[in-house]
Order: C-alpha cells, then structure tokens, then sequence
C-alpha cells in the first residue's frame, strides 16, 4: 500500500512534436508515492507510453518538471551537498528506476545468468559472486532457477518477460515501470508476467504500469489513471473509476474494453 510519502511529483509535464502540432503530453500533474502502484490505461495513441518514458528521461519533456527523491531530473543542474550547482547525472537516477518494455531487450549471444548480472558487476561493481547468488534467488523466486544457463532463443516470451522483470530488480530499484509488458505476449502467457508483477505488488514494490489488462488494474491498482489525448483526464481507486466513471471519455472507453 501507498505511503502517503511522495516518491515522484510530475507537474504540468508537456511533449510536443512538430512544434507544438502533436500534443503526445499536454500538461500532466500527478504525484507517485511509495508503495502506490499505479496503472495507467487509455486509447492507443493516448501519450500513456510517452507519459512512462519520461519519468527516466527516455522521452525529453518539452516542459514541464519531475521530482524524483527530491530532485528536479528535468533539470541540467542540480545543487549538490555543498549547495553548488553540479550537472545532473541521470544515469544515476535511471539506476534506482527499473524499466520493463513489450519487448524484452535480453542480450541474444549471452546466458540468462549473464544478462541478469551485467549491470550489477559493471554499473554497481557488485561482486560476481555476489550477483550470481543474488540472481539464482530471483529466478528462483520466478519459477525459472533450471534456466540460467540457457539463452534467450531457448525461452518462451513469458519467460524472458518474467527474465526481463528480474534483471530490472537486480539494481535493486526504488520503483518499477512497466510499459505494456504483456502486449507482445501470447494469451496463455500473460498469465504468469502479471502473477510476478502481482507478487511485487503485494511485496511493497512501487510501480507504474501502463497495460490494457483492466482485470489487473481492478485486482492490483492502487490508482488507475485514465489518459486520451496528451491529457490525465481521470483518476481515481480501481473501485471508482471502473464502476462510477466520471469523464465522458473514459465511460465511453470502458464501454468498449470491458
């Protein structure tokens, strides 16, 4: 459950393209807070995914700020402990944010074992026996202990889904983002990504999921924001918005989703 203790604060956030004649963002205000886990659903073309990529900065804002542990990530410097202003590193902030695609991005030519422990021994300098132990617990904790010696061509898609979640948590993040991670997926393999993602879940994992899956936004959402065209036009608990939906917009979207 929430915190009530705001982990990210996104204000007025805008991303246009063509000089202002594509709204993707058209100024999004929302607070994330620790332990929230909040699902973001609306129409192909919304700006759900662009809205996700740009709480890391994989989408350069037009304007707008995010605060991210306190600090403005939108900006270019950032005062440091001695009050100086210093350039923002983001890759460091991009560490504590682990991030989920629809495509599961694995290296092809290197073992599970080793697409999980290649940033903790490079980025972190973890020891790699202190990775490897800390990855045989995640792929065990997945059901997937048999395959760290396996390449990715040998998995299924929900495995390498389920692979791509755990190589995330292996920096340790303070809040996951998922970016439809099931809409590459067969039917029967959706299933077990969203029991892994359910598990965080229950475990106090903050996450911002973005997915067509409303059963998994009624059963795990702590809020649910509704997006359609650039703009967050609803938001509420999962028991609100699905049975009393306010904006014309979301009752008439809800009436073909479910």
């Amino acid at each position: 459950m929430a915190t009530g203790d705001k982990l990210i604060e996104v204000t007025d956030l805008k991303k246009y393209y063509n000089r202002g004649a594509i709204k993707a963002l058209d100024g999004v205000t929302v607070d994330i807070c620790r332990g929230d886990v909040m699902v973001v659903i609306g129409p192909s073309g919304s700006g759900k995914s662009t809205f996700l990529r740009s709480l890391n900065l994989l989408e350069q804002p037009t304007s707008g700020s995010i605060v991210f542990n306190g600090v403005d990530i939108t900006r270019k410097k950032v005062r440091g402990a001695d009050g100086k202003l210093v350039k923002l590193n983001i890759d460091e902030h991009r560490q504590k944010m682990g991030m989920v695609f629809q495509h599961f991005n694995l290296f092809p030519h290197k073992t599970i074992l080793e697409n999980m422990t290649l940033a903790p021994i490079e980025v972190k300098k973890v020891a790699r026996a202190e990775a490897e132990e800390k990855a045989a617990a995640l792929l065990k904790r997945v059901g997937l202990e048999d395959r760290a010696d396996a390449y990715p061509i040998q998995l299924s898609g929900g495995q390498k889904q389920r692979i791509a979640i755990v190589r995330a948590l292996m920096m340790e993040p303070e809040v996951m983002l998922f970016d439809e991670p099931t809409s590459a997926l067969d039917p029967e393999m959706v299933g077990e990504v969203l029991d892994v993602m359910k598990e965080l879940a229950r475990q106090g994992m903050t996450m911002v999921v973005v997915t067509h899956e409303m059963g998994f936004a009624r059963e795990v959402g702590s809020r649910v924001l509704f997006m359609a065209d650039g703009k967050l036009l609803e938001e509420n608990t999962p028991g609100e918005l699905f049975t009393h939906p306010k904006n014309p917009r979301l009752q008439d979207f809800l009436s073909k989703v479910l």
